[in-house]
């Protein structure tokens, strides 16, 4: 059966529940608003009444989330299309600046929203009871791991700490905020008053290294279908810092709903029979109660858990305002999910709002895309780049593409060999982009002759590589001792870790991809670093990233020829010669 919200008109309250039924205080029979809504608070209340509807200082605001329909008082008002509202965007933010009892108003609106949710208590206790039993199910599953909670200061992953905290009974579950250095300055300003108001929690700050600004003038923004940031600047370095924990497995709870997103809503809740089993989501029927855990997630060295996975958004602000919880206060200013303030998967209306509340960083950053658009040769930059036309981009048409080019070729002189010529000459850095391949053996290895020797591990295609590469030269030979596929599918894994090599810019991808925690990578040191010892050759850090191999290569992949899509590509080519 499909929950609804419903509006009773005798009490003045909303109901989540089913379509059609009566109110549970005064029987009246309730009237349909929305699948999913959200409060409403001061400043959006506002842009509200710049539209015609206000001043709405006490009356009870929801808005839809699947729709731009507001309720007001259970009546549906909608504002202007989005074309309209930004030709009022100055204006707008003009009204908003005319005022300031905001907050003051929304200490009020949070009182009043508490009170008409009360009678939706029912529904959230048995949304706080499930949530609980998953939890404790998934923590004795996993016994052994450290618990940890992926906090990133939105409204999810608030519940989530303090359901996690409430079904286990500990106040000292470790958190870690994956700062992408992106986020709003309201996220920082919470995440700081989180720490201060939960001082026995165990809390932690994985920051990224990189400049995103600068990576974006080297790669190109990412996009929906390319978003290349999400794990340099935030899967990476919480991978990173969970490295730090040495060989401790770790059990993560994520604030992840399928309700969220479409992209988010073909997640599908697995169980396994192996509890220690890492890299491969196995799939099962039993354990339904565990049906929101995954093993060989995008951080390798962990299992996550989603216990809040099917609640709609609507069941998060129940236990946000009844539960009486701090939060994030860009939701007070009309947001509907914080994050990373310019992602590509952000709404327009999401994109209207930083216009409005945070312009500097706004203009900033409409001056970097449109410069951006100038350097691909778009023949109308600014309207390119207000079209959201930068979203729908992919792979990295316009930009220098220095991973394509490279072709494997049996070489004509030796059997089982290829030869690979790079740009980048040969130095000690390469025998880590080589570890994957098989384990260095050093008594067997000739470093005079710049010969090294790598024994293939049992799950290998081969019994062992040896790897001519001389110090400072440009060319690389690989001879395949004992092959177990054929030389032009082997000479791909040859071609990626060549191209990984030539370059690497130390994004984390790799480390984050690894299953075993093998690999450690230091942006700010320039450090790639592959534990052989710990490394079985799964080649997951190899194939994970599809043909190219590699992240970076990945996000500039071109579709097409750079003469269709009108654009010079300029090539450092990496040719394999026979």
């Amino acid at each position: 059966m499909q929950l609804v919200l419903n509006w009773c008109n005798h009490c003045e309250h909303p109901v989540y529940g089913a379509q059609n039924s009566k109110c549970p205080i005064c029987n009246e029979e309730l009237k349909y608003l929305t699948t999913d809504g959200r409060p409403v608070f001061a400043r959006e209340r506002r842009i509200l009444q710049y539209f015609g509807h206000g001043p709405l200082t006490t009356d009870s605001v929801w808005r839809s989330s699947k729709s731009r329909f507001y309720f007001i008082n259970g009546e549906s008002v909608s504002l202007p299309g989005s074309a309209e509202m930004k030709d009022h965007l100055p204006a707008v933010a003009e009204y908003i600046r005319d005022s300031n009892h905001y907050d003051s108003l929304d200490e009020q609106l949070i009182l009043d929203y508490r009170r008409q949710l009360e009678v939706n208590r029912p529904h959230l206790n048995a949304l706080e009871d499930e949530a609980m039993q998953f939890i404790d199910h998934a923590a004795k599953r996993f016994p052994r791991r450290l618990r940890m909670v992926s906090f990133s200061g939105g409204k999810d992953s608030t519940v989530v700490s303090d359901v996690v905290r409430r079904g286990l009974g500990q106040s000292d579950i470790l958190h870690i905020f994956g700062d992408t250095t992106l986020e709003d300055e309201h996220t920082y300003e919470y995440v700081r008053r989180f720490q201060e108001e939960n001082p026995l929690i165990p809390f932690f700050n994985a920051k990224a290294e990189h400049n995103f600004h600068e990576l974006v003038d080297e790669m190109g923004p990412p996009s929906r279908v390319m978003r290349w940031c999400c794990t340099i600047f935030k899967a990476g370095p919480i991978n990173n810092l969970l490295q730090t924990l040495g060989d401790q497995k770790v059990l993560t709870f994520y604030g992840i709903r399928r309700n969220e997103s479409v992209r988010r809503s073909k997640y599908h809740r697995k169980s396994w029979n192996d509890p220690d089993r890492l890299g491969t989501v196995v799939s099962v029927d039993q354990d339904k109660e565990l049906n929101g855990v995954t093993v060989g997630a995008k951080i390798g060295q962990q299992a996550t858990a989603s216990p809040i996975i099917d609640w709609v958004e609507f069941d998060v602000w129940l236990y946000i305002l009844l539960n009486q919880l701090d939060f994030n206060k860009s939701y007070r200013l009309g947001y509907s999910r914080v994050g990373c303030w310019l992602c590509p998967l952000n709404s327009e209306w999401s994109d209207m709002l930083a216009n409005i509340f945070f312009p500097e960083d706004s203009a900033r950053w409409r001056a970097q895309l449109i410069d951006f658009a100038q350097r691909i040769g778009k023949p109308d930059p600014e309207e390119y780049i207000d079209d959201r036309g930068w979203v729908k981009r992919f792979g990295g048409a316009g930009h220098p593409n220095r991973f394509s080019g490279l072709e494997a070729k049996p070489c004509g002189d030796m059997a089982n060999a290829v030869q690979i010529e790079i740009a980048r000459p040969v130095n000690a850095e390469l025998d880590e982009f080589l570890k994957p391949l098989g384990k260095i053996i050093r008594d067997r290895s000739r470093p005079a002759l710049g010969e090294i020797y790598l024994e293939g591990r049992a799950n290998q295609d081969w019994d062992a590589l040896i790897v001519q590469a001389p110090q400072n030269s440009t060319t690389i030979r690989f001879t395949v001792i004992n092959p177990k596929q054929s030389l032009d599918r082997l000479s791909n894994y040859f071609r990626q870790q060549a191209a990984k090599f030539q370059t690497c810019i130390q994004c984390t991808a790799c480390s984050a991809a690894c299953p075993h925690g093998a690999i450690t990578i230091k942006p700010d040191q320039r450090i790639y670093e592959i534990d052989q010892d710990v490394c079985t050759g799964c080649m997951e850090c190899v194939t994970h990233f599809g043909s190219t191999g590699c992240l970076v290569a990945k996000s500039l992949s071109v579709f097409g020829s750079a003469r269709d899509q009108g654009f010079n590509n300029n090539v450092i080519p990496l040719e394999v010669i026979g």
